[in-house]
C-alpha cells in the first residue's frame, strides 16, 4: 500500500479553503442562468428576471405584476 506522500503529487501544496459569498454561491450552482433583461408582453415594462437565455433580442416574459393578474 502505497504512503500518502506517493500518493500526492509533487508540487501540491496546500491552501485554505477560498470563502464564497451568498452572490457567487448562487452563480456557481445555477451554471446555465444569468440575469437577463425581458419586457413583458403585456404592459410593455422592462424587468429583469433569472434564467437561460441564448437567443437574440429581448425576450418576452411576463412581469410579476401581470403574471399575477392572469
Amino acid at each position: 500500500m502505497p504512503s500518502a506522500k506517493r500518493r500526492e503529487p509533487a508540487g501540491a501544496a496546500k491552501r485554505p479553503a477560498k470563502e464564497i459569498s451568498p452572490d457567487e454561491c448562487e452563480a456557481l450552482l445555477d451554471h446555465d442562468k444569468s440575469k437577463v433583461e425581458c419586457l413583458c408582453p403585456k404592459c410593455g415594462k422592462k424587468h429583469v428576471m433569472n434564467f437561460h437565455w441564448i437567443g437574440r433580442g429581448i425576450p418576452r416574459k411576463y412581469c410579476q405584476s401581470c403574471r399575477d393578474s392572469i
